[in-house]
């Protein structure tokens, strides 16, 4: 019985079980490839199939049972960001005033580029070895709000620390 797969929005149809294998085998399609077959009531992961015996690899964990933590700790790293500058700003010896024209010029703008690049780096490692394929989007991990948004969009979560980072980023350049 012929197989039906989607790759990237696109419905592939009538493919024999021999070439389902070799496409498994090559890498094509992995466990959270969605597929179906004759007598099938909805679309399924590969991982749940038969297909399952061919997949080299374990499939994907659950999202739920990979740490979100630093995630969360990047969608406010605009803020944390923000403070550590001040503390900074504080540590050279700048007084109330100098510390307040120092932040709002942007004196030490790099201190939260850098906390960002550095938590989207550690981020997508931690996804690394949770199994996570980021190669379509680990490489963004310095462009974080990208990042973010398709960080979710692999892990099948809501877009909410993606939210948090345009919504904190904003507030601290009102700040």
């Amino acid at each position: 019985m012929n197989w039906f797969y989607e790759k990237k929005g696109v419905r592939y149809d009538n493919v024999s079980p021999e070439e389902m294998t070799r496409l498994i085998r090559l890498g094509e399609l992995t466990a959270s490839t969605l597929v179906w077959q004759a007598g099938m009531t909805e679309w399924q992961p590969l991982s749940a199939t038969s297909l399952s015996a061919q997949l080299s690899e374990p499939p994907l964990l659950p999202a739920c049972r990979i740490p979100q933590g630093l995630a969360w700790v990047l969608a406010f790293a605009p803020l944390i960001g923000l403070f550590l500058e001040g503390v900074v700003a504080g540590l050279v010896g700048m007084n109330e005033d100098q510390l307040l024209d120092a932040l709002s010029s942007g004196e030490f703008w790099y201190i939260t580029v850098l906390l960002n690049i550095a938590l989207g780096y550690a981020d997508e490692a931690r996804l690394r070895k949770a199994g996570v394929n980021t190669d379509l989007f680990g490489k963004m991990a310095w462009l974080v709000p990208v990042y973010l948004w398709k960080r979710a969009k692999e892990l099948r979560l809501t877009a909410t620390t993606f939210w948090v980072w345009i919504a904190t980023f904003v507030v601290m350049l009102l700040a």
